[in-house]
C-alpha cells in the first residue's frame, strides 16, 4: 500500500508527528513501513504559465512559447505536442539539475531557449501523459497557484511517500481511509467524513433474493469528469492509472474509501448467481461483470450507472479455487482480503471527489440494493483481555481504543458486548480484541513473563523412547561397555542373597520355566554378577557389560532400568601407562555421566541401607552412593561389596543401576560464550570432614557470582581426625577481558561463602 501523507489531510484533523516517528509507530501497531520517499524535486523549478505559443519558423515540431513565472516573461523553446496558451507548467530555469541534464541557456534552430518545460519523468515522477507536465490547483489543496513559486514547495509534493507491507488478513488497510483510522487511533486525532449524501429514488436494477452475502449500491452521474493532476499522480505512482478519466476518478475514489467501484452503461441491470456460484451483474443479453472477479467495460457515453459493491472475501476465494476463471487481479487482490462493506462510503468520497475537481457533475444514489449485512458480536470482559495480555486495561481505556478503531462497544456491568466493524473481516475471538488493544496500547508496559506453551507432537511416543535408549546404548558402546542380555525371569533365592525385594507371594510365577528362572527379576544386577562370573571363568580379567531391559517391583509392576558393570583395565597398557589403566570410583562416574548426562552424588543414609539390603550386601558399604539428576533421584553407584565379590569368585569392580524412566532427552540449550581465553584459580581449603562437596558447589552456584562459570573438585584429603583438605578449582569466563583485580574479586567472594557458610579457612 504506497500513501502519500498529504492525502491524509482529507481524513485527519490536527497534525501528523514527523515521519520518522510516524513510521516507526506504524511499524509498531503491525503496519510495517518497508521505505519512506520524499519527492525530492529539483531546484530552480518553478511554476509558470504559458501567455504565448508560436510555431517556430524553421522547426515543424518545435514552438516557441512566452512563459510568465511572476518576476519576469521566459522564450521557451518546447518540442511537446501538448503545449498550448493558457497552461500552468513546471519550467525548470538556467541552473536547474534534473535527474538526467543540466538546464542552460541554449539556441535552438536560431531561436533563444532560457529554460525548459519539464515532463513528470523529467522531474522524476511517474509518467502520466504524452509530453509536458500540466500543473492544476489540485496539487494546492485546491488554491490558485502563484507563478514562480517552487515546485517542490507545493503541498503535494511535500508530502512523503510511505510504502506499507499489509499482512493478508488487513484488507482494510488497503484503503486511505483505512490507515488514517488506525493513525486517528494512535494520535487520538479526530478522523473526518466526507458529506452525507442524499438519497434518491431507485433505480431499475433487478436483484436475486438468493445471493451470495453481499453489499450493493447504485447511483447515476450525468457527466464524465476530467482528470486532475493529484489523481493523475497518485494512480501512476501505484501503477494504477489508465488512460480514461471516469475510470480514474473511479479507481481513486476506490483507493480513498476501500470500497469497489465500477460503472456500466444506462441500461436495466440484473443480479444474480450463475452455475459456479459466482454473483454475476448483466443485462437482457450478456453478463457485464463478475462481483469481486471481473470488472465490467467502461461505457462510452453518459449517463453512466456507478456500482459501489461488497462480496464476501471467502466466498471469492472458495469459489474461485473450485471454478478458477480469468480475473483482474488488481480487483481480486482487494475482493480476497476483503473490501469495504459500506459501500455508501465509497459513493460518499466519490461524490466529494466530484464537488472538488467536477462541481457542475449530478450524482443520483439509489437506497441500497442488498439488505445490510448482518454484524458480528462478541461479549468479554477486561479480565479476559488480562488473561490474554497479562496485564488487565482499564474499561475506559479499552473503549477509548476499540471506539477510535471502529467499534461499537455496550457496557454491560463487568461485560462489554462488541460489534465487531463490519470492515474488519480479521476479527472473530476474543484473542483477537486483545490483539487488537495490545496493538495500540504497545507491549512496552506489559509485564514479561514466560509464555506455558504444551505443544502435542505426532509422533509415535513408543518410537521415540526406542530411539533414545538407542542413543544411550551407542553411547555405552563407544566408551568401551558390552551390552548383555538376560531372561526377564531370575532366581528367587539369588535375588534374596542379594538383599534384592522379590514379588510378592500371591503374584508369584505359578508356572516358571526351572527352578533357576523362578521369579521374575527386580533388578538387572544379578544377571550382570552372573555374566562376570562367566566371563571371569573363561579367563576375561577386564570386563565392562552394560544391560537395558524391564524389571519388576514386589507388585509386579513393569519399570524399565539400565545397569553397568566394569572390572579390571579401564584402557590396555599404552604409552605412558605400560600397566593400563584400572577402573576406580571416580573414572567409572566420570565415564557414567558421560553417557547419561551430568549429575550429582548424594550420600546414602544409614536408614536407607537399613531398608533396603542390597546397599549393604551387593554394593560396597563405604564406596556407594545415590545418583540425582536435576534434583531427582535416578539410580545407585558403588563398587562391589568385597565379601560378595570372595564369596562368589568374582572379579573386584564398580556397578551401577539407573531407573531408566527417569531419563529422559535433553532439549538442546542455545547459550552464549566467549571468544576470550578461559582463567583458573585453586584453592585449598580446610574444611569439616562431614562436609559434602555438593553442598558446598551448590552455595557456591547459588550465589551466581559474575563470571565464574563452574567449580571442580581438584582433591582431597585428611588433615585432622575433624577435617579434610579439599582443593578447588574456579573456572572464570567472560565476554570482556578481565584483569587481575576482577579475578581475584571472583576467588575473594567464594571465599567469604565457604567461610560464612561451612566455617571453611584457606590452608
Amino acid at each position: 500500500m504506497l500513501l502519500n501523507t498529504d492525502t491524509l489531510r482529507d481524513f485527519l484533523e490536527g497534525s501528523l508527528p514527523d515521519v520518522s516517528t510516524l513510521c516507526a509507530d506504524l511499524s509498531y501497531i503491525g503496519l510495517e513501513v518497508e521505505s519512506a520517499t520524499p519527492f525530492n524535486l529539483p531546484d530552480l523549478v518553478v511554476v509558470g504559465q504559458i501567455l504565448e505559443c508560436t510555431q517556430h519558423s524553421d522547426a515543424t515540431k518545435l514552438h516557441v512559447c512566452q512563459v510568465d513565472i511572476g518576476s519576469k516573461v521566459l522564450q521557451i523553446v518546447c518540442g511537446a505536442g501538448n503545449v498550448g496558451v493558457g497552461q500552468f507548467v513546471a519550467v525548470a530555469l538556467i541552473g536547474a539539475h534534473l535527474p538526467d541534464l543540466s538546464i542552460q541557456a541554449s539556441n535552438l534552430r536560431g531561436v533563444e531557449s532560457l529554460g525548459m518545460l519539464c515532463s513528470a519523468v523529467e522531474l522524476g515522477l511517474p509518467k502520466t501523459n504524452e509530453g509536458i507536465l500540466i500543473l492544476d490547483s489540485s496539487i494546492n489543496h485546491d488554491k490558485p497557484l502563484r507563478l514562480g513559486a517552487s515546485l517542490k514547495d507545493l503541498p503535494f509534493f511535500k508530502g512523503t511517500l510511505l510504502d506499507i507491507a499489509l499482512t493478508p488478513n488487513r484488507g482494510d488497510c488497503l484503503s486511505v481511509l483505512g490507515l488514517a483510522r488506525e493513525i486517528s487511533a494512535l494520535y487520538h486525532l479526530p478522523l473526518k467524513s466526507p458529506p452525507k449524501l442524499t438519497i434518491g429514488a431507485s433505480l431499475d436494477i433487478q436483484i436475486a433474493s438468493n445471493l451470495s452475502p453481499c453489499a450493493l449500491n447504485y447511483a447515476l452521474l450525468d457527466l464524465k469528469p476530467s482528470m486532475p493532476l493529484e489523481i493523475a499522480l497518485n494512480l501512476a505512482l501505484q501503477h494504477n492509472l489508465q488512460s480514461d478519466p471516469l475510470a480514474n476518478f473511479l479507481e481513486y475514489a476506490t483507493y480513498l474509501s476501500g470500497v469497489l467501484l465500477h460503472a456500466y452503461p444506462h441500461v436495466r441491470l440484473e443480479v444474480g448467481i450463475n452455475g459456479a456460484g459466482f454473483v454475476c451483474v448483466g443485462d437482457h443479453a450478456q453478463t457485464l461483470s463478475v462481483l469481486g472477479v471481473s470488472p465490467p467495460s467502461l461505457p462510452t457515453s453518459a449517463p453512466y450507472l456507478i456500482e459501489a459493491s461488497f462480496i464476501d472475501p471467502e466466498h471469492v476465494c472458495q469459489s474461485l479455487h473450485a471454478h478458477p476463471m480469468e480475473n483482474s487481479p488488481t480487483l481480486t487482490y482487494r475482493s480476497k482480503r476483503g473490501s469495504n462493506p459500506q459501500v455508501l462510503v465509497g459513493l460518499e468520497w466519490l461524490a466529494f471527489l466530484l464537488q472538488r475537481f467536477a462541481p457542475q457533475a449530478s450524482l443520483q444514489v439509489s437506497p441500497p440494493s442488498t439488505p445490510t449485512l448482518s454484524t458480528k458480536t462478541l461479549n468479554f470482559s477486561p479480565q479476559d483481555i488480562g488473561d490474554i495480555l497479562g496485564q488487565t486495561p482499564s474499561k475506559e481505556r479499552i473503549q477509548e481504543i476499540l471506539n477510535a478503531l471502529g467499534f461499537e462497544l455496550c457496557d454491560q456491568d463487568d461485560q462489554f458486548l462488541a460489534t465487531i466493524p463490519p470492515f474488519r473481516h480479521d476479527i472473530s475471538a476474543i484473542p483477537d480484541i486483545a490483539e487488537e488493544i495490545l496493538r495500540i496500547q504497545g507491549l512496552d508496559d506489559l509485564p514479561k513473563s514466560p509464555l506455558f506453551i504444551y505443544e502435542s507432537t505426532g509422533a509415535n511416543p513408543h518410537y521415540t523412547r526406542y530411539l533414545f535408549e538407542h542413543q544411550i546404548a551407542i553411547k555405552a558402546l563407544a566408551w568401551g561397555f558390552k551390552e548383555v542380555v538376560h531372561y526377564l525371569f531370575a532366581k528367587k533365592e539369588q535375588l534374596e542373597v542379594l538383599g534384592y525385594p522379590t514379588l510378592q507371594e500371591d503374584l508369584d510365577l505359578f508356572n516358571p520355566i526351572n527352578s533357576d528362572l523362578d521369579t521374575l527379576r527386580t533388578s538387572l544386577i544379578p544377571g550382570l554378577l552372573e555374566a562376570l562370573g562367566r566371563n571371569k571363568n573363561l579367563g576375561f580379567k577386564s570386563v565392562a557389560l552394560f544391560e537395558l531391559g524391564s524389571v519388576y517391583d514386589t507388585q509386579r509392576t513393569e519399570q524399565p532400568s539400565l545397569a553397568f558393570l566394569a572390572t579390571g583395565l579401564q584402557t590396555l597398557p599404552h604409552y605412558p601407562h605400560p600397566k593400563g589403566l584400572e577402573w576406580d570410583f571416580y573414572s567409572f562416574t566420570a565415564t557414567l555421566a558421560r553417557i547419561l548426562g551430568v549429575f550429582e552424588l548424594h550420600p546414602i543414609s544409614p536408614q536407607q541401607r537399613q531398608d533396603q539390603p542390597y546397599l549393604n550386601t551387593t554394593y560396597h558399604p563405604y564406596q556407594s552412593a545415590w545418583i540425582f539428576q536435576e534434583g531427582v533421584k535416578i539410580g545407585v553407584v558403588g563398587a562391589l561389596n568385597p565379601i560378595l565379590v570372595q564369596k562368589h569368585d568374582l572379579l573386584e569392580g564398580f556397578i551401577a543401576e539407573v531407573f531408566s524412566a527417569h531419563l529422559n532427552p535433553k532439549p538442546h540449550k542455545i547459550q552464549e560464550f566467549s571468544k576470550l581465553p578461559t582463567s583458573f584459580r585453586d584453592l585449598t581449603i580446610l574444611v569439616g570432614k562431614e562436609l559434602h562437596f555438593s553442598d558446598l558447589k551448590k552455595s557456591i552456584q547459588q550465589a551466581q557470582i559474575p563470571h565464574l562459570k563452574e567449580v571442580f573438585a581438584l582433591d582431597v584429603y585428611s588433615q585432622s581426625p575433624q577435617e579434610i583438605a579439599l582443593s578447588l578449582r574456579l573456572k572464570i569466563q567472560s565476554q570482556e577481558s578481565l584483569v587481575d583485580s576482577q579475578l581475584q574479586e571472583v576467588v575473594d567472594r567464594v571465599l567469604h561463602i565457604l567461610s560464612t557458610r561451612f566455617k571453611a579457612r584457606l590452608k
